[in-house]
């Protein structure tokens, strides 16, 4: 799949988006949250919800909630959308514009940068997804072995970052692993062995992909064992002004989250069934589904022994730090301030 995930393209300054804020504060969003103050926490709510990209795997435990009714039993309706660009979901949460975004956890650093206020409250996808796949002409068991092979990246900063992480990992030189941007030409570059090998993929999409043309599995390295702090690849963000000021969204909010946390363990339980609800939401083809979606539940289910939905405030830190590290952001990271377990519906 070739997302145009750009992470950090947040086409704002600081003040130009403390200029739109205010501006997008100024009008009401018409959301059912804000709607029902009145009527109680409890209250019924209509929440928009920007997806990150369009429904995919990464999506299960949103899907499985929606098909199965956790949302209407938590008097909630909820209406997905499908953003115009990836950089956009964040950007329309902080401006209440939507109700609620997925999102990715670099995003929430490049937020922070740009003050806009959104904190993350749930984990979606608690593992990177995002790493080192190797065409599966390129017999790699140790990542180091990368040396002498070419490396396709999309050109993203954060991509590189990863790149260059691993090089360092390995005590390898830029000659030894020669880049080449390919943009968003992830798969067609492997499989037309422009390059032996791609950052920017991920394991659950792009993996599968190349491994199902080529007819034999290409190994992967995600950016955890390439030297890259553990991070979230996937959160659910939500306007960190209006959770404080407004009872009733943060009373929605926290339904959400209970009712995702609930459609995502039910869904682990059930692979087969949660392919055939992602087989009728996503265009992707039946039989790549019926890998990655059993594949992403059980990466879902790999949360370093946490909760669903928990998060690590000691590993946000960490990767906020490798951001700036790397030249990512230039302020520093704070991680208590983007990121919040008090949504979940227990103590992670």
């Amino acid at each position: 799949m070739n997302r145009a995930r750009i992470h950090g393209i947040i086409a704002f300054g600081a003040v130009t988006a403390l200029a739109l804020l205010a501006a997008g504060c100024g009008s009401s969003p018409g959301h059912g949250a804000s709607a029902n103050t009145s009527k109680g926490a409890a209250a019924p709510a209509s929440l928009n919800v920007e997806l990150d990209w369009v429904p995919n795997p990464d999506h299960v435990g949103l899907y499985y909630a929606q098909n199965k009714g956790y949302f209407t039993k938590q008097n909630l309706t909820v209406h997905f959308q499908v953003p115009s660009n990836t950089a956009d979901p964040i950007k329309l949460v902080g401006l209440n514009k939507v109700d609620l975004a997925i999102s990715y956890e670099p995003e929430m650093f490049y937020g922070q940068q740009n003050k806009l206020p959104v904190v993350a409250v749930a984990a979606v996808i608690p593992v990177p997804l995002n790493g080192l796949i190797v065409s599966p002409k390129i017999s790699l068991t140790n990542v180091c072995q990368i040396k002498g092979h070419s490396v396709g990246v999309t050109g993203i900063p954060s991509d590189g970052a990863i790149y260059t992480t691993m090089l360092a990992k390995c005590h390898l030189t830029p000659k030894q692993v020669p880049k080449v941007t390919v943009g968003f030409n992830l798969v067609p570059s492997v499989l037309a062995g422009k390059v032996d090998a791609i950052v920017g993929g991920y394991r659950n999409v792009e993996d599968i992909q190349i491994s199902q043309e080529m007819n034999k599995h290409a190994a992967d390295f995600p950016a955890d064992q390439l030297g890259v702090p553990n991070y979230d690849e996937l959160v659910l963000v939500a306007n960190k002004n209006r959770l404080a000021s407004d009872k009733a969204y943060a009373s929605a909010v926290k339904r959400f989250v209970a009712a995702l946390v609930a459609g995502t363990n039910a869904a682990m339980k059930s692979p087969s069934g949660t392919t055939s609800i992602m087989e009728t939401a996503s265009q992707y083809k039946p039989s790549f589904l019926q890998v990655s979606v059993p594949y992403t539940l059980k990466l879902i289910a790999q949360n370093n022994g946490m909760k669903t939905g928990c998060m690590s405030l000691s590993s946000w830190q960490s990767f906020g730090n490798w951001m700036k590290s790397n030249t990512l952001i230039t302020d520093t990271p704070n991680a208590s301030a983007v990121m919040t377990d008090k949504y979940l519906p227990y103590s992670c």
